[in-house]
């Protein structure tokens, strides 16, 4: 065998971070002698061809950590969605296959090799994986495990073949508990069905459907209601069962994006009653029976009913968290909007001496000073109620994200944050609480008056 991969970024695994291999060959020390990577996407196209030399130990060793993201995003806009969701580019499937090249002297013309044997003229083929399923977010150092993100935080194969009696919470979010508003959009995504490409197809991730369940004030169970996932299953999932369907995934279906607010549940024809203060989302396996498996559970979040808080209407924003893909929050305190006017003017005399006609009237209307220019800068500034030290540390994302939206009635608009501030209440009996203040611009802003 000519090339060997000695090391390898796991599936799934983070875009933005360092995607590490390593690789040895059995002809490093032919004439000329690089090795060659063709990263391709899905469907086998070419993205990027790199060539390397060995190291002074003989060994190839690459980063594709830096090329990844160019092709990963924007991230998916599911924000209204009424039903369960396939990627689009969130996450995507990649395939990195390795080769050589080398000559017959120091002067020779070099020929490729596919890796695998001694075949001339052939593209690189040898692989350590089927596929390796990248999402378009990033992992902290203290997340990483031998290079590679800490998958199994969100990401667990259960037999799908069986009952199996599990609970997990493997939403990519950070967020347990929200509150949240009536006509407040949300989202949960998850990974979906098998992403390390081992020909297990009976243990998989297979997040089958979500069960909405509605209390009221006294946390009596007012109604419940079921989105299924037809991602991969089509629009009967409960007259098939994941054998059936798993030969059917691709990288659509690896991340699936479920509707989690009031008014996408609205939207799906399953509103949330008025009587409601609370409700709570569960994530489930498929059963053998073809349903919903109770005792399956992926995630389960609860969603507290809050519209007004001391009557402000408050700011929720929407942005890429780490994992890339949507999260939430809402600014529930007074917004205000402060406007910054820049003027361009020229001035102009008293007297028209463009004049045409033989006299020059006397005009009042005519002065000194003109505009000709005024442009807007609209500043907002939104407050958040206090926060838990877990709210306020999963919160720390939304500055930190490169893309970030308000909800508005014309929908999501982009914006930007220009200032950030934390107040910090600190009670020696009681938990640390605090409260960011953020300053923050709409991405396209006013048009200029001409």
């Amino acid at each position: 065998m000519a090339i060997t991969i000695q090391q390898q970024p796991t599936s799934p695994n983070m875009g933005d971070s360092n995607l590490v291999f390593t690789c040895t060959s059995t002809q490093v020390t032919q004439p000329q002698f690089q090795f060659v990577v063709d990263i391709k996407d899905a469907s086998d196209t070419l993205i990027q061809r790199v060539k390397q030399q060995p190291n002074p130990s003989a060994k190839g060793v690459f980063d594709f950590g830096t090329l990844i993201p160019t092709q990963l995003g924007p991230t998916d806009r599911v924000w209204d969605t009424a039903i369960v969701s396939p990627n689009t580019a969130s996450g995507l499937d990649f395939n990195i296959y390795f080769g050589e090249e080398y000559g017959t002297s120091v002067s020779s013309s070099v020929t490729l090799y596919n890796g695998i044997n001694t075949t001339p003229n052939q593209s690189p083929a040898k692989s350590g994986s089927d596929y390796y399923f990248l999402l378009d977010g990033f992992a902290n150092s203290e997340e990483l495990v031998n290079w590679n993100w800490n998958s199994g935080s969100k990401y667990d194969r259960e037999d799908a073949s069986d009952d199996s009696v599990f609970t997990y919470q493997n939403g990519l979010t950070p967020f347990d508990t929200q509150s949240i508003r009536t006509e407040d959009y949300h989202t949960i995504s998850f990974l979906n069905g098998n992403l390390d490409s081992e020909p297990k197809p009976d243990f998989a991730q297979n997040v089958f459907a979500v069960t909405c369940r509605q209390y009221d004030s006294a946390g009596v169970e007012i109604s419940s209601s079921i989105i299924y996932n037809e991602t991969i299953y089509g629009p009967d999932p409960t007259t098939k069962i994941w054998f059936q369907v798993y030969t059917s995934q691709s990288e659509d279906t690896r991340l699936v994006h479920f509707p989690a607010g009031p008014q996408n549940f609205s939207d799906a024809g399953l509103p949330i009653s008025s009587s409601c203060a609370y409700y709570t989302l569960t994530f489930n396996q498929q059963g053998t029976d073809g349903f919903s498996f109770d005792s399956g559970i992926w995630g389960q979040y609860r969603f507290n009913i809050d519209n007004t808080n001391c009557y402000y209407p408050g700011v929720r924003f929407a942005y890429k968290n780490q994992y890339g893909v949507w999260d939430y929050f809402n600014f529930t305190l007074a917004e205000s909007t402060t406007s910054n006017i820049s003027r361009e003017e020229y001035k102009q005399t008293f007297v028209n001496f463009s004049n045409t006609d033989n006299s020059v009237d006397y005009n009042t209307e005519r002065r000194g000073r003109n505009n000709y220019y005024n442009s807007i800068d609209k500043a907002r500034t939104a407050d958040s109620d206090w926060l838990t030290q877990s709210d306020a540390d999963n919160l720390r994302e939304l500055f930190f994200s490169t893309d970030v939206y308000v909800q508005t009635e014309a929908g999501y608009l982009p914006v930007v944050f220009t200032q950030t501030s934390i107040t910090e209440k600190t009670n020696p009996r009681t938990q640390k609480l605090f409260r960011y203040t953020a300053e923050y611009r709409y991405a396209n802003g006013i048009r200029p008056r001409l």
